[in-house]
């Protein structure tokens, strides 16, 4: 999932800022006999899920990264639904479905399960939503309105250690399911990807 672009409205929620960048001490350490990356100075809430997540500032300052998405901010409007442009509940009051904003590919097969890792958007910003992140008209893009979620998986960067035991990323931004141990031992997580469920479309969004 790429980033916004700059535009005329707010700047979305889950578009990140330079004065947020940190830097990411990566290391490996021995749990239950396997590799697993760390932080040097890793704190036990920086796991979510069985995987490590990429670290990232809170402050909204300096310079806007439109190209890139925050990596708490998106994994919050995931598990909370909240909305990618305000960060505010994108669930409506009267029905309590969640709005999405998802690709025409799922049309006319709206019963199955679809997983993305694109946040909700709440009905009063479709239009800003489809101005900021291009990629979504790209995709003939429909709102729906989701009865359900759940986390099923990541966006990560691999990595593993070279001959003088540097950490070196080996893979970027792969989708990983959360019963893949195996990867999730060596990922750094940077989106959540969640599977929404029992959807009813509305008609597609318009060309802007």
């Amino acid at each position: 999932m790429t980033g916004a672009v700059a535009t005329q409205f707010r700047k979305p929620y889950v578009t990140p800022y330079e004065e947020e960048s940190l830097d990411l001490p990566l290391a490996f350490e021995c749990a239950d006999g396997l590799p697993r990356l760390t932080y040097r100075d890793a704190l036990p809430q920086e796991w979510m899920l069985g995987v490590l997540w990429a670290r990232c500032g809170t402050a909204r300052e300096g310079k806007v990264q439109w190209n890139l998405v925050h990596t708490l901010r998106q994994r919050r409007c995931m598990l909370k639904g909240l909305c990618r442009v305000c960060g505010k509940s994108a669930t409506a009051p009267d029905t309590g479905r969640v709005s999405w904003i998802l690709p025409s590919a799922l049309a006319g097969d709206f019963r199955s399960p679809w997983p993305t890792a694109h946040p909700p958007t709440c009905k009063a910003h479709v239009g800003e939503a489809l101005a900021a992140f291009p990629y979504l008209r790209g995709e003939a893009p429909v709102v729906c309105a989701v009865g359900d979620y759940s986390p099923v998986g990541v966006l990560a960067n691999l990595y593993g250690e070279d001959d003088d035991g540097r950490v070196m990323e080996t893979h970027h931004q792969i989708p990983i399911g959360l019963n893949e141990s195996h990867l999730l031992n060596r990922a750094l997580a940077t989106q959540l990807i969640v599977q929404v469920m029992d959807l009813q479309p509305a008609e597609p969004v318009a060309a802007r």
